[in-house]
Order: C-alpha cells, then sequence, then structure tokens
C-alpha cells in the first residue's frame, strides 16, 4: 500500500521522477520558448533580452518556436501568459523542461526576475548582483499571491521598475488620485462645500454636489485613456478630518452628522458608472464610518485604515483586531473590493532602527484569514528609513506568501546585498525583531525618542552595531558601500538623540563652560558629520512632518547661543508632575539641564493638555531668586503659552500671573519667576493652565532654577 500511495504521487506531479530534485536550474544551455500568441512571445522576447544582457558566456541563452529545435543536452524554458489561469502561476518542472504559466503581464515581469536570479545561483556566467533574491522554487507547483494588492510604499518601492521587479503595485504609476487628495484638482466653485451645523464651511466637501462631480469627470475625461487596458484607480476621500456634510442633499443619500459614507458611496458609483475602464475607491476612516445602504459598483471599493490598530504580533484575544474584523464584515456585503490602508512606520521618526517586521507578519496573516484582499502598506514613503531596503523586499515577499519566514528571508536578503557585513546586520536586525516581539507591546507610530527607547529600542546594543559597522565600512564598495554610508548616516542622527537625552551625563551631547551648557566635541562632531551628509544629499528627513534634517541641525547650531545657564534645581527636588486628570507624566526632561528643540514638540518637551501641576520638594528653591520656565508655541500641533500660572505653599497662593503679552511668531514663551517671597522650607505647587479653545496643549522642557 506505502508503495502504491507513492506511485500514485510520483504520477499526480506530473509524471516527474519521484527523488530527482527538478527544482535545480542548472543546464548546460537554455532555450526559450513560447505558446503561439502575442502576449506569450512578448514575455519570451523580453525574457530573452535581459538574460542576453546579463550573460557573460555566448550560446548560453537562446530561443526558438518550437520542441523540436531543443537539443538533448539543453534546458527548454517554456512561457505562457494565460489570462484564463485558474491561479496567479503555475510552473511544471522536468529534466528537459520547465513550463511557466502566469496570468497576466505584471506577473510575467516578476517571474521573469525570479527565474533570472535563480539562473544567477547555478550559472554564475548569468550576472544577477543586483537582483534580490529570488522568493519561490521551480518546483511543480501552482500558487495565486496572498493579496491582489501589494504595496510596501517605502522609498525603494517608488521606483517604478523595481516595483515591477518586486510583483508589487506602485502609487505614482496607477493612481490617478490617491489619499486625501482630491483637494489639489477640485477649484472652488458654488456648492462644492460642506454644511456642517447649518453653515458652509470649507473645511470639508459635499458629495452630493453635482459641481463636484462634474470636476472629478472632467478631471478624468482630460487627462486618462479610456482603453480598457489602460484603466487606473481614483481615491475619493473627504478631507482629513471629522465633519460630515448634512445640506438636504446629503441627508436625502443617509448622511448623518458623523457618517459622510452615504453621500461618498453614492458619488464613487456614479463615477464607477461612467468610467467602467478605471477603478474608483474610498477610505473608512474619520468621517467615513458606518456602511450605507446601498451596495458599491463592482469597479469600486474600500480601504481600511488600520489606524487604530496596536502593532503587536499577538492576535489572539485582541480587541482592537476584533473591532476591526467586526467592521470589515459589516462592509462585506456592501462591496466585493476590500483593501487595506496598513502602517508600518514611526513617522516621528524614520531613521532610528524600527523592528516592524514580526508584526507585519502577523497581520498579514490576521488579514489574509479575514479575507482582505490587498494592502497598501503606509511607510516612510519618498524618505529615506533605516533599513527600508530589506523591508521593502520582504514585506513585498510576504503579501505574496504570509507564511515565508523572516529570518530566512533577512539573511538571504543581507548575504546576497551586503556580502562583507551581511552576519553583522542580519544578527542586529533579526535580534532587534526577536527581542521586540518578546515583549508583547506595540509600538507607537508617532513617538517621539523618549517613547522609542523604552519601547523598541536599546541604546547599548545600537552603539556597540554601530561602531561595529563603521569598521567594516573601509571594506565595501558599490551597492553596498553606498547603502551602508546612507545607513550611517541615519544612525548618526540616532547617536545625536541618545546624547541630547543623556545630557549634561557620561555619553551626553552637553557640557558646561564658564557656566553656560553647550554641545559638546563629540557632539559638534556628529553635527557636523550629518551636515555634511545632508549636504552631499545622502539623507535629507528623520520624519514625516516638518521633518528636514537641516531645521534639527539648526537647532543644535543655535543651541550654543541660547547662553543657558546650568539649572539648579536638582531632578530628585521635582516630586510629581501631574496633568489635570491627575495622571503621572514623565517628569525626567523638566529637570534634566536641557531646552528642549522649538521645531519638535517630541524634543525635549513634556506634554500636557490645557492643565499641569508640578510638585516641587521643601527646600527646592532655598536660596534660589528666579525661576523660569518655558513653553512651547505651535499652532499646527495646537501648542500655546499658559494663560495662568500661579505658584502654592501650605495650599495658599504666593505667587500667581495671567499671561496676555504673548508675541506671535515666536516658537517659545519664557516666564520669569522672581522667588523673593517663597519660603524655602515649604512644599511648593506649580499650577499651569490654559483657556485658550483652539490651542489645547501645553508643552514645557524645563523648571529653571537660578540663584
Amino acid at each position: 500500500m506505502l508503495l502504491f500511495n507513492i506511485i500514485f504521487s510520483c504520477f499526480i506531479m506530473l509524471f516527474t521522477s519521484c527523488g530527482s530534485d527538478f527544482n535545480a536550474l542548472d543546464a548546460n544551455a537554455y532555450v526559450l520558448t513560447a505558446e503561439q500568441d502575442a502576449a506569450s512571445e512578448q514575455w519570451q522576447e523580453y525574457l530573452f533580452n535581459h538574460l542576453s544582457k546579463r550573460s557573460a558566456k555566448k550560446g548560453l541563452i537562446s530561443r526558438s518556436e518550437g520542441d523540436e529545435h531543443v537539443a538533448a543536452n539543453q534546458k527548454q524554458i517554456h512561457v505562457e501568459i494565460a489570462p484564463d489561469l485558474n491561479n496567479d502561476y503555475c510552473i511544471q518542472h522536468t529534466k528537459e523542461k520547465l513550463h511557466i504559466r502566469v496570468k497576466t503581464k505584471a506577473i510575467a515581469t516578476w517571474m521573469s526576475y525570479q527565474l533570472i536570479e535563480s539562473l544567477g545561483q547555478v550559472k554564475k556566467e548569468i550576472n544577477t548582483d543586483d537582483l534580490p533574491p529570488a522568493i519561490i522554487k521551480f518546483n511543480n507547483q501552482c500558487k495565486d499571491f496572498d493579496f491582489v494588492y501589494r504595496e510596501p510604499h517605502y522609498a525603494p518601492n517608488t521606483n517604478k521598475e523595481y516595483a515591477a521587479l518586486l510583483g508589487t503595485n506602485n502609487l505614482d504609476s496607477e493612481w490617478g488620485i490617491w489619499g486625501h487628495n482630491i483637494t489639489r484638482i477640485l477649484q472652488d466653485a458654488p456648492g462644492i462645500w460642506a454644511e456642517v451645523d447649518g453653515k458652509i464651511t470649507q473645511e470639508q466637501y459635499c458629495f452630493s454636489s453635482d459641481s463636484l462631480y462634474n470636476q472629478l469627470k472632467i478631471y478624468i475625461q482630460d487627462n486618462f485613456s479610456d482603453k480598457p487596458e489602460e484603466g487606473m484607480k481614483f481615491m475619493i476621500a473627504p478631507n482629513d478630518n471629522l465633519l460630515s456634510c448634512t445640506c438636504d442633499r446629503c441627508q436625502a443619500t443617509g448622511n448623518t452628522d458623523k457618517n459622510a459614507a452615504p453621500a461618498v458611496v453614492l458619488l464613487i458609483n456614479k463615477l464607477a458608472k461612467e468610467f467602467r475602464q478605471h477603478q474608483f475607491f474610498t477610505i473608512r476612516y474619520h468621517s467615513v464610518n458606518e456602511p450605507p445602504a446601498y451596495e458599491f459598483e463592482d469597479n469600486a471599493g474600500l480601504f481600511f485604515s488600520t489606524i487604530e490598530l496596536p502593532k503587536i504580533t499577538d492576535l489572539k484575544d485582541n480587541s482592537s483586531f476584533q473591532s476591526l474584523i467586526d467592521e470589515i464584515e459589516a462592509w462585506k456585503s456592501k462591496t466585493k473590493t476590500i483593501y487595506l490602508w496598513d502602517y508600518a512606520s514611526n513617522f516621528d521618526d524614520y531613521l532610528t532602527p524600527l523592528p516592524s517586521l514580526s508584526v507585519l507578519k502577523a497581520q498579514l496573516q490576521g488579514f489574509k484569514k479575514e479575507g482582505v484582499e490587498g494592502v497598501f502598506l503606509n511607510a516612510s514613503g519618498y524618505d529615506y528609513s533605516s533599513f527600508d531596503d530589506l523591508k521593502t523586499y520582504v514585506a513585498a515577499a510576504l503579501m505574496i506568501n504570509t507564511e515565508l519566514d523572516i529570518h530566512t528571508l533577512t539573511r538571504a536578503y543581507f548575504k546576497k546585498l551586503y556580502p562583507k557585513s551581511h552576519q553583522l546586520l542580519a544578527d542586529y536586525y533579526l535580534q532587534m525583531e526577536d527581542d521586540f516581539a518578546k515583549k508583547a507591546k506595540p509600538y507607537s507610530l508617532y513617538a517621539g525618542f523618549s517613547e522609542v527607547k523604552t519601547s523598541y529600542f536599546d541604546a547599548d546594543k545600537f552603539l556597540s552595531f554601530n561602531k561595529a559597522l563603521q569598521s567594516i565600512l573601509p571594506k565595501t564598495k558599490g551597492f553596498e558601500r553606498e547603502a551602508l554610508e546612507k545607513l550611517l548616516a541615519a544612525f548618526r542622527y540616532t547617536s545625536l538623540q541618545i546624547a541630547y537625552n543623556k545630557g549634561t551625563g557620561t555619553g551626553g551631547a552637553f557640557e558646561v563652560v564658564n557656566q553656560h551648557v553647550r554641545p559638546n566635541h563629540a557632539a559638534n562632531t556628529l553635527i557636523k558629520q550629518l551636515k555634511k551628509d545632508v549636504d552631499h544629499g545622502i539623507i535629507k528627513r528623520y520624519k514625516e512632518a516638518d521633518g528636514e534634517l537641516n531645521d534639527y541641525l539648526a537647532q543644535w547650531t543655535a543651541y550654543s547661543e541660547k547662553l543657558q545657564k546650568p539649572n539648579q534645581l536638582r531632578p530628585e527636588q521635582l516630586l510629581t508632575a501631574l496633568s489635570n486628570e491627575n495622571d503621572v507624566l514623565d517628569k525626567s526632561v523638566l529637570a534634566d539641564g536641557v531646552l528642549g528643540f522649538s521645531n519638535d514638540f517630541h524634543q525635549g518637551w513634556l506634554t500636557a493638555n490645557k492643565q499641569l501641576t508640578l510638585v516641587l520638594e521643601a527646600g527646592a528653591l532655598s536660596q534660589k531668586k528666579t525661576m523660569q520656565l518655558r513653553f512651547l508655541k505651535n499652532n499646527r500641533h495646537k501648542y500655546a503659552a499658559p494663560s495662568r500660572v500661579a505658584i502654592l505653599q501650605a495650599g495658599k497662593p504666593v505667587f500667581q500671573t495671567d499671561i496676555n503679552d504673548v508675541q506671535e511668531g515666536e516658537s517659545v514663551y519664557t516666564l520669569s519667576i522672581p522667588l523673593d517671597g517663597l519660603k524655602a522650607d515649604v512644599v511648593s505647587e506649580i499650577k499651569i493652565s490654559s483657556s485658550n479653545a483652539q490651542l489645547s496643549r501645553l508643552g514645557l522642557d524645563e523648571v529653571q532654577v537660578f540663584n
């Protein structure tokens, strides 16, 4: 019976020899043949040209019109584009012939490079040094990609040719409108603006407006083809806020003051009917939050934002994940096309290494299980981020097959493209992934360095790794050298952040000279090196919003000009920092002797909403004459100077001031408080409050006291 099963298994493997590994592609020569149709023959031509360019051996690659021209000592590679194929691709491999069938031209391009790289592994005459490792084996199989839409939005994937090689989608080549960007297309006209609480507002659109529809229609007609094979994708999304139009027409569609989905979906359905060659989407996000009463057109669909989903590997008993799945289920009856707008970066720090791949794999597996068909992975986009080339490769592979192993992919990638440093790079990155997975805590999508170092980042391991990597750099060349120079430039930013957070302590960035705090020699060296990197175009930004490294470096350069006196308040004398909800805040930045950067609320600032109470121990103000409090002003992020500051001792106010003289245009407000009337041996409470309705945040960087 066992023998019968073995024979039967061999039979169903299309007569391949059981026990022979026909995944091995080695042969004396290769002959490319194709199915006799235009698309397949074009693929044959493409594959022949690219293999020929890469081959150093004459006669290694040839092409033929049929099987009869293939010699006995040659391996035939037969290619076929079959739109009616039941799977995305099928491979049949015997000793003499490799037959590859794919469903689309895009898959053919991806498969070409899988094959070229695989051939390069067995034939050194075929140069594939620039190609990432193949992720499939050329054995007998028929497979579907795990996701239909696959876009890891890192900088490498913004290159259209590289995206095609990886088998991923590319925003710039496939989308006529993306994200919240209809505002770039629409012109001011009567009726296009939303009505909210009975008033017209230009912060949101009326999606039942005929004028709005006509502008979108004309834009599509004038700028895009009407050929089905040249179809594009369009995202019709409200502005990035919670406002929903409740004019009579929008209410008639089903809109409420908290849900704009009915009018938005009716609009994209109208466009979808008008332009059947294109696809139209909106986003389940903010004001689009509950399914409408009607279904989407066949060429319309929905992106789900996962912004509320914690970045954690454990999905079991995860209430946030279950809530997302419940919402997806609610929309499934309305549209057959559901993709995810997922996230895979710390958008406030692109450069400090982030272990995101283990989380990505776990969540992709969860998404696939629930029937999600596509993923746009919002990452660092057009900006460089540390290890973004590795992450692009691994994310692309996981979107094709979520079962692939991250360790195997990572080591293969580094070994192929970083021949001198691969062991060091892989060991460090994978250890970081493993350590973070064990913590079972999510990373934040918007975290400053103070949070980063307590979440996923080990400064000591990083500094050791950074030093070892610098020692390897002189031994490298080509792509590896260029990539490591960019990575080490990013690491100079992270090294500065580590030093900044250590303040005037050991390994810190600051020293006291002539009774003034200033950056020390080590910090100034890093500043100069990073400035050189920026000037040479190696690296430009460190975060998504207001992230120019030149602005960051300007804060460092200007620090010496502040003429900051050393703070005489010791950290242990500041007992507590409480928010208006009596939540205990991290007070460490308030007496570390280091001032915050005015261009970044994460850099040295403590944040509280509306009210902040500080408690100083008895004796903290002994023999002190002046206190200075520095507050951040930033309209975009809703930071403002306080309205009132009071100091209480034994429950009674001993100092109080209302603040009305705040000058416009300045990014920091400094309040000086005389300490003459305070008792030195009594606990002091500093109560800070804001009554500004529009600007709700208080940012304080240091409680400074001086003789």
